[in-house]
């Protein structure tokens, strides 16, 4: 005993390295990203407020009362109060300037009104905005594991896997530091998904397992889901169907039927399906998926999603819809985040309706943006689809028989999970 307490005492004094996150390099000048993305007044005093910030967080905290003229946060006050566009992001901006015209700001105030105004650009889409302004956080607070995870997230949503992985190794050594448990778990599992991204999928299991064990040892119920509906993407990647199966039910079961994450477990659930030939039962929960997600990059996936599984059944009707929904998706923003693997789906959709100039197209598309984003997945998925294309092989299973057991089965869960989406979505 006395000798299994020391050891215990010896990990628990053991004071964790901490590596430095990557900050973002190359900019015209600092901030450029906020005005550049928001090219209004609005753009500007969040570049201001970004300024003021960095400003604060580099000089030492005896110098910091004559950073900033008097009455500097009365005239930022009234210039908020002049742009109603700014309300949304108005309080985090005023405390902002509260705390650095005062000079002694307590850091964690600060970060904390940094991450409300980077949630909320992210939010709008305005990906870079949010990460200056996560960085921001970041460096503001510097013992804050829930930033340093904040921006590694943002960084590997934004493609940005080397600079993602240096705040996920930060966030973790902080929340080793800290005892921060949360903020360690949230770090490997997006650090695990940054692996998925990246292909390497035994590395990302092994993280997965890290947080798992984590969130078991610590009661982290928020962080357990999460790293049980990952390890089952791995095992649809696996071809797993018994993995699939255990994993997908005990993530159900530690989401809970009304978590907004439900959703996302429903699509991989159904895409596995698609994937051994259930299109019907996939299709069903594509719908329901489609008409309940609002951001974004899922929308378009939940869309391109329709189109594979439509075109699976060959439904041409519905897959010609789904190709035009899923196309004006992708024009309307230059976010790239998901369309690789939406442009997989459409090409997989039209090869299956025998439409080959469209699905040619569409896994072209898809290579050139995999290969711009660095993600292995979708660049080898669109690879192999245009070599069978070229050689006029079949790219997609077929469809299996509805009376089959395992079609029962799946059509059985697929009416379960859109009454859930159904049901949320009423309850909205």
């Amino acid at each position: 005993m006395g000798q299994a307490g020391s050891r215990r005492s010896r990990r628990s004094s053991r004071r964790w390295v901490v590596p430095p996150g990557l900050r973002q390099a190359g900019e015209p000048f600092e901030g450029f990203a906020v005005v550049d993305e928001l090219r209004n007044g609005l753009g500007l005093l969040l570049w201001q407020s970004l300024r003021d910030v960095d400003l604060w967080s580099a000089t030492p905290p005896e110098e910091r009362m004559t950073l900033f003229a008097a009455g500097a946060a009365e005239r930022r006050r009234v210039e908020l109060a002049a742009m109603p566009e700014a309300g949304p992001v108005q309080s985090p901006l005023l405390a902002i300037a509260w705390l650095l015209e005062d000079g002694g700001g307590r850091m964690p105030d600060l970060s904390e009104s940094c991450l409300a105004v980077s949630r909320w650009a992210i939010g709008q889409g305005h990906r870079r905005t949010a990460l200056a302004f996560g960085e921001a956080a970041a460096v503001a607070a510097p013992q804050d594991a829930g930033a340093a995870y904040w921006v590694g997230y943002l960084s590997r949503r934004a493609a940005d896997y080397r600079r993602a992985e240096t705040w996920y190794r930060r966030a973790i050594g902080l929340a080793r530091r800290t005892d921060d448990w949360k903020s360690y778990g949230l770090a490997y599992c997006g650090w695990a998904n940054l692996m998925i991204q990246r292909g390497d999928y035994p590395a990302a299991r092994d993280k997965l397992l890290i947080a798992l064990r984590a969130a078991r040892r610590h009661g982290l119920w928020s962080i357990k889901p999460l790293a049980l509906h990952d390890l089952c993407c791995i095992a649809i990647h696996d071809g797993n169907t018994e993995e699939v199966t255990s994993y997908a039910r005990r993530a159900f079961r530690a989401y809970g039927r009304r978590h907004p994450r439900v959703v996302a477990l429903a699509h991989d659930v159904a895409f596995f399906w698609m994937l051994q030939g259930y299109f019907a039962p996939a299709l069903r929960v594509f719908r329901a998926v489609a008409g309940y997600v609002t951001d974004h990059p899922h929308r378009l996936l939940a869309q391109s999603s329709v189109a594979r599984a439509a075109g699976g059944v060959g439904d041409r009707f519905s897959y010609n819809e789904a190709w035009a929904d899923t196309w004006r998706l992708i024009d309307a923003t230059h976010d790239t985040e998901k369309v690789a693997e939406a442009l997989v789906n459409l090409a997989h959709g039209a090869a299956s309706i025998g439409d080959r100039d469209r699905a040619t197209i569409a896994a072209g598309q898809a290579l050139t943006v995999a290969l711009q984003r660095q993600e292995a997945e979708q660049r080898d998925a669109a690879e192999s689809l245009l070599n069978a294309l070229r050689r006029a092989e079949p790219v997609s299973p077929l469809p299996r028989p509805a009376g089959a057991p395992p079609a029962q089965a799946a059509d059985a869960l697929s009416g379960e999970l859109a009454e859930v989406l159904t049901v949320s979505m009423m309850e909205v």
